[in-house]
Protein backbone atom coordinates (compact mmCIF):
# COMPACT_ATOMS: atom_id res chain seq x y z
CA UNK A 1 0.00 0.00 0.00
CA UNK A 2 1.46 3.31 -1.09
CA UNK A 3 1.48 6.60 0.78
CA UNK A 4 1.55 9.77 -1.27
CA UNK A 5 3.37 13.08 -1.16
CA UNK A 6 2.59 16.51 -2.58
CA UNK A 7 5.84 18.14 -3.73
CA UNK A 8 6.20 21.26 -5.87
CA UNK A 9 2.74 21.01 -7.38
CA UNK A 10 2.87 17.26 -8.03
CA UNK A 11 1.36 14.23 -6.30
CA UNK A 12 3.88 11.40 -6.12
CA UNK A 13 4.22 8.06 -4.43
CA UNK A 14 6.06 8.78 -1.19
CA UNK A 15 9.11 6.70 -2.11
CA UNK A 16 9.41 8.63 -5.37
CA UNK A 17 9.39 12.11 -3.78
CA UNK A 18 12.87 13.67 -3.61
CA UNK A 19 14.33 17.06 -2.66
CA UNK A 20 17.76 18.47 -3.43
CA UNK A 21 20.72 17.65 -1.20
CA UNK A 22 21.50 21.38 -1.31
CA UNK A 23 18.12 22.35 0.13
CA UNK A 24 18.70 24.59 3.14
CA UNK A 25 16.37 22.35 5.13
CA UNK A 26 18.91 19.56 4.65
CA UNK A 27 22.11 21.60 4.91
CA UNK A 28 21.09 23.81 7.84
CA UNK A 29 17.85 22.38 9.18
CA UNK A 30 16.10 25.63 8.30
CA UNK A 31 12.42 24.99 8.03
CA UNK A 32 9.14 24.40 9.81
CA UNK A 33 6.61 21.60 9.92
CA UNK A 34 3.26 20.62 11.32
CA UNK A 35 1.61 17.32 12.11
CA UNK A 36 -1.97 16.16 12.49
CA UNK A 37 -4.01 12.99 12.19
CA UNK A 38 -7.39 11.81 11.01
CA UNK A 39 -10.37 10.30 12.81
CA UNK A 40 -12.96 8.52 10.68
CA UNK A 41 -10.73 9.48 7.75
CA UNK A 42 -11.27 13.19 8.43
CA UNK A 43 -8.40 15.53 9.48
CA UNK A 44 -8.84 16.65 13.09
CA UNK A 45 -8.46 20.38 13.84
CA UNK A 46 -7.10 20.96 10.34
CA UNK A 47 -7.70 24.72 10.22
CA UNK A 48 -5.88 25.17 13.54
CA UNK A 49 -2.89 23.18 12.30
CA UNK A 50 -2.79 25.10 9.02
CA UNK A 51 -2.90 28.37 10.95
CA UNK A 52 0.03 27.34 13.14
CA UNK A 53 1.98 26.14 10.10
CA UNK A 54 1.47 29.52 8.43
CA UNK A 55 2.45 31.37 11.61
CA UNK A 56 5.61 29.27 12.09
CA UNK A 57 6.63 30.09 8.52
CA UNK A 58 6.02 33.79 9.07
CA UNK A 59 8.16 33.91 12.21
CA UNK A 60 11.12 32.32 10.39
CA UNK A 61 10.64 34.52 7.33
CA UNK A 62 9.53 31.66 5.10
CA UNK A 63 6.99 32.21 2.36
CA UNK A 64 4.24 29.66 1.80
CA UNK A 65 3.87 29.15 -1.96
CA UNK A 66 0.16 28.32 -1.58
CA UNK A 67 -2.77 29.75 0.38
CA UNK A 68 -4.35 28.10 3.43
CA UNK A 69 -7.32 27.13 1.27
CA UNK A 70 -4.98 25.48 -1.24
CA UNK A 71 -3.19 23.69 1.60
CA UNK A 72 -6.51 22.33 2.77
CA UNK A 73 -7.32 21.10 -0.73
CA UNK A 74 -3.92 19.38 -0.97
CA UNK A 75 -4.53 17.57 2.32
CA UNK A 76 -7.92 16.28 1.20
CA UNK A 77 -6.52 15.20 -2.17
CA UNK A 78 -3.80 13.21 -0.41
CA UNK A 79 -6.34 11.60 1.90
CA UNK A 80 -8.39 10.41 -1.08
CA UNK A 81 -5.29 8.64 -2.36
CA UNK A 82 -4.35 7.28 1.05
CA UNK A 83 -5.04 3.55 1.67
CA UNK A 84 -5.10 3.68 5.48
CA UNK A 85 -8.10 3.66 7.78
CA UNK A 86 -6.50 6.43 9.86
CA UNK A 87 -3.67 8.65 8.70
CA UNK A 88 -0.93 10.96 9.92
CA UNK A 89 -0.32 14.06 7.82
CA UNK A 90 3.03 15.87 7.84
CA UNK A 91 3.55 19.30 6.29
CA UNK A 92 7.09 20.61 5.79
CA UNK A 93 8.31 23.96 4.48
CA UNK A 94 11.97 24.87 4.00
CA UNK A 95 13.73 27.88 2.51
CA UNK A 96 14.51 25.88 -0.63
CA UNK A 97 17.83 25.82 -2.45
CA UNK A 98 20.66 27.14 -0.28
CA UNK A 99 22.67 30.08 -1.56
CA UNK A 100 26.29 30.03 -0.38
CA UNK A 101 25.28 27.69 2.42
CA UNK A 102 23.42 30.15 4.67
CA UNK A 103 21.09 32.14 2.43
CA UNK A 104 18.02 31.25 0.39
CA UNK A 105 15.60 32.76 -2.09
CA UNK A 106 12.42 33.54 -0.15
CA UNK A 107 10.37 33.23 -3.33
CA UNK A 108 11.51 29.67 -4.06
CA UNK A 109 10.70 27.57 -0.95
CA UNK A 110 10.32 23.81 -0.78
CA UNK A 111 6.90 22.60 0.35
CA UNK A 112 5.99 18.97 0.76
CA UNK A 113 3.10 17.23 2.47
CA UNK A 114 2.79 13.49 2.91
CA UNK A 115 0.67 10.84 4.56
CA UNK A 116 1.54 7.76 6.61
CA UNK A 117 -0.40 5.22 8.61
CA UNK A 118 -1.43 6.44 12.07
CA UNK A 119 -0.12 4.43 15.02
CA UNK A 120 -2.11 5.28 18.16
CA UNK A 121 -0.62 4.68 21.59
CA UNK A 122 -1.39 1.33 23.22
CA UNK A 123 -4.69 1.44 25.13
CA UNK A 124 -2.95 0.33 28.34
CA UNK A 125 -1.27 3.75 28.57
CA UNK A 126 -4.67 5.40 28.95
CA UNK A 127 -5.67 2.82 31.57
CA UNK A 128 -2.40 2.54 33.53
CA UNK A 129 -0.58 5.79 32.79
CA UNK A 130 2.91 6.50 31.53
CA UNK A 131 6.33 7.54 32.80
CA UNK A 132 8.26 10.68 31.82
CA UNK A 133 11.92 11.44 32.40
CA UNK A 134 13.25 14.98 32.68
CA UNK A 135 16.06 16.65 30.78
CA UNK A 136 17.51 20.16 31.14
CA UNK A 137 16.88 21.89 27.84
CA UNK A 138 14.93 24.70 26.18
CA UNK A 139 14.27 24.74 22.46
CA UNK A 140 15.30 27.70 20.31
CA UNK A 141 12.26 29.49 18.88
CA UNK A 142 10.07 27.61 21.34
CA UNK A 143 6.88 29.05 19.88
CA UNK A 144 7.67 27.68 16.41
CA UNK A 145 7.49 24.08 15.16
CA UNK A 146 10.95 24.04 13.56
CA UNK A 147 12.81 21.12 12.00
CA UNK A 148 15.43 21.20 14.77
CA UNK A 149 14.78 18.06 16.82
CA UNK A 150 18.42 17.16 17.43
CA UNK A 151 18.05 16.87 21.20
CA UNK A 152 14.82 14.90 20.97
CA UNK A 153 16.27 12.43 18.48
CA UNK A 154 19.47 12.03 20.49
CA UNK A 155 17.49 11.19 23.64
CA UNK A 156 15.33 8.45 22.14
CA UNK A 157 17.59 5.61 23.33
CA UNK A 158 17.73 7.12 26.81
CA UNK A 159 13.94 7.34 26.87
CA UNK A 160 13.50 3.72 25.83
CA UNK A 161 16.04 2.46 28.36
CA UNK A 162 14.10 4.26 31.09
CA UNK A 163 10.80 2.78 29.93
CA UNK A 164 9.42 6.29 29.44
CA UNK A 165 6.82 7.54 26.99
CA UNK A 166 8.33 11.00 26.68
CA UNK A 167 11.16 13.31 27.68
CA UNK A 168 10.00 16.30 29.74
CA UNK A 169 12.15 19.37 29.20
CA UNK A 170 12.92 21.51 32.25
CA UNK A 171 14.99 24.70 32.34
CA UNK A 172 16.06 26.97 35.20
CA UNK A 173 14.02 24.80 37.57
CA UNK A 174 10.85 25.28 35.51
CA UNK A 175 8.85 22.66 33.66
CA UNK A 176 8.47 23.43 29.96
CA UNK A 177 7.15 20.76 27.58
CA UNK A 178 7.75 17.28 26.26
CA UNK A 179 9.83 16.61 23.17
CA UNK A 180 6.59 16.25 21.19
CA UNK A 181 3.92 17.23 23.70
CA UNK A 182 2.60 19.78 26.19
CA UNK A 183 2.44 19.18 29.94
CA UNK A 184 -0.48 19.62 32.37
CA UNK A 185 -0.97 18.91 36.06
CA UNK A 186 -3.89 19.02 38.48
CA UNK A 187 -3.68 20.56 41.96
CA UNK A 188 -7.11 20.12 43.43
CA UNK A 189 -9.63 21.45 40.94
CA UNK A 190 -7.03 23.62 39.20
CA UNK A 191 -5.52 22.47 35.93
CA UNK A 192 -2.11 24.12 35.45
CA UNK A 193 0.00 24.22 32.29
CA UNK A 194 3.12 26.18 31.27
CA UNK A 195 2.57 29.03 28.82
CA UNK A 196 5.99 30.65 28.36
CA UNK A 197 8.81 28.95 26.48
CA UNK A 198 6.63 26.22 24.98
CA UNK A 199 5.06 25.39 21.64
CA UNK A 200 1.37 26.43 21.52
CA UNK A 201 0.06 22.91 20.94
CA UNK A 202 -3.15 22.48 18.99
CA UNK A 203 -4.18 19.54 21.18
CA UNK A 204 -3.16 21.66 24.19
CA UNK A 205 -5.58 24.43 23.18
CA UNK A 206 -8.37 21.96 22.51
CA UNK A 207 -7.81 20.29 25.89
CA UNK A 208 -7.94 23.66 27.66
CA UNK A 209 -11.35 24.35 26.09
CA UNK A 210 -12.61 20.95 27.24
CA UNK A 211 -11.21 21.43 30.74
CA UNK A 212 -12.78 24.86 31.18
CA UNK A 213 -16.20 23.19 31.22
CA UNK A 214 -15.39 21.65 34.60
CA UNK A 215 -12.11 22.97 36.03
CA UNK A 216 -10.23 26.19 36.55
CA UNK A 217 -7.41 26.37 34.00
CA UNK A 218 -4.29 28.32 34.93
CA UNK A 219 -1.50 29.03 32.43
CA UNK A 220 1.69 29.90 34.33
CA UNK A 221 5.22 28.80 35.10
CA UNK A 222 5.47 25.52 36.99
CA UNK A 223 8.38 24.99 39.34
CA UNK A 224 9.88 21.50 39.31
CA UNK A 225 9.32 21.26 43.08
CA UNK A 226 5.56 21.50 42.49
CA UNK A 227 5.48 18.05 40.93
CA UNK A 228 5.53 16.38 44.34
CA UNK A 229 2.43 18.39 45.29
CA UNK A 230 0.30 17.68 42.23
CA UNK A 231 -2.57 15.18 42.23
CA UNK A 232 -2.56 14.18 38.56
CA UNK A 233 -0.57 14.90 35.41
CA UNK A 234 -0.83 14.28 31.69
CA UNK A 235 0.64 15.27 28.34
CA UNK A 236 -1.14 16.23 25.12
CA UNK A 237 -0.20 15.83 21.46
CA UNK A 238 -1.93 14.98 18.18
CA UNK A 239 -0.47 11.46 18.17
CA UNK A 240 -0.85 10.95 21.94
CA UNK A 241 -4.18 12.70 22.54
CA UNK A 242 -4.41 13.08 26.35
CA UNK A 243 -1.92 10.62 27.83
CA UNK A 244 -1.97 10.26 31.64
CA UNK A 245 1.32 10.44 33.53
CA UNK A 246 1.80 8.48 36.77
CA UNK A 247 5.57 8.78 37.21
CA UNK A 248 8.22 11.41 36.45
CA UNK A 249 11.78 10.19 36.94
CA UNK A 250 11.49 8.40 40.31
CA UNK A 251 8.60 10.50 41.56
CA UNK A 252 5.15 8.93 41.78
CA UNK A 253 2.43 11.32 40.70
CA UNK A 254 -0.53 11.35 43.07
CA UNK A 255 -1.38 7.78 44.04
CA UNK A 256 0.43 6.38 41.01
CA UNK A 257 -2.79 5.69 39.13
CA UNK A 258 -4.68 7.47 36.36
CA UNK A 259 -6.69 10.18 38.13
CA UNK A 260 -10.43 10.71 37.78
CA UNK A 261 -10.08 14.24 36.39
CA UNK A 262 -7.64 13.10 33.71
CA UNK A 263 -9.87 10.14 32.89
CA UNK A 264 -12.81 12.51 32.43
CA UNK A 265 -10.80 14.63 29.98
CA UNK A 266 -9.72 11.53 28.05
CA UNK A 267 -13.35 10.48 27.70
CA UNK A 268 -14.45 13.94 26.58
CA UNK A 269 -11.64 14.13 24.05
CA UNK A 270 -12.57 10.77 22.56
CA UNK A 271 -16.20 11.86 22.26
CA UNK A 272 -15.16 14.73 20.01
CA UNK A 273 -12.87 12.63 17.84
CA UNK A 274 -15.61 10.07 17.30
CA UNK A 275 -18.16 12.55 15.97
CA UNK A 276 -16.15 14.44 13.35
Amino acid sequence: MNDYCYLSGKYLKLDEAKISVTDIGILRGFGVFDFLRTYNKKPFLLKEHLGRFKNSAKILGLKLPVTEKQLEKIVYTLLKKCPHQETNIRMVLTGGQAIRGLEFNRNKPTLFIFTEKAHPLPEKIYRQGAKLITYEFQRDFSGVKTLNYITAVKLQKTKKRAGALEILYIYNNKILEGTTSNFFMFKGNNLITPKQGVLPGITRSFTIKLAEQKFKVIERDINVSELKLCDEAFITASNKEIAPVVKIDNLKIGDGKVGKKTAWLITEYKKHTQII
